[in-house]
């Protein structure tokens, strides 16, 4: 039994160390590491940024007016933000924390459970924003 748990443990130690994405389901929450670049928990695929927390959420404003969302609420406080828009018909929720000076995490959940396509395609579209307009 400890040998079989043993062999367990490290193929998807190999998966990680591999580059393979991977995930973990622990009760009714569950993570996922892609490419090292985003993780995913409960829906929310979460990225990291290198660019301070005003200019993060000025981008956020900007990817939505260029993909044509519709704002709905938004609420700023020190180091978070929560923003919530409609686009193509889909509810979008980002969560915006302050982590360093010059990094920031941004959460995106599209849908009710999380579509990873679409979190993938608006993160994209955030970097490509705050590439052309953040300093």
């Amino acid at each position: 039994m400890k040998r079989a748990i043993s062999i367990i443990i490290l193929i998807f130690i190999i998966g990680l160390l591999a580059g393979c994405e991977g995930g973990v389901v622990v009760g009714g929450k569950s993570m996922g590491v892609q490419d090292g670049q985003f993780v995913r928990s409960s829906g929310y695929m979460i990225g990291s940024y290198p660019y301070p927390f005003d200019a993060v959420c000025q981008g956020i404003d900007d990817t939505l007016k260029d993909m044509k969302a519709v704002t709905t609420e938004k609420q700023i406080k020190i180091g978070k933000a929560s923003i919530i828009a409609t686009l193509q018909g889909e509810k979008v929720t980002f969560e915006v924390e302050f982590k360093e000076k010059s990094k920031t995490d941004v959460s995106i959940l599209v849908g009710m459970g999380g579509s990873n396509i679409a979190s993938q395609l608006i993160h994209d579209r955030l970097r490509q924003t705050l590439i052309k307009t953040a300093k």
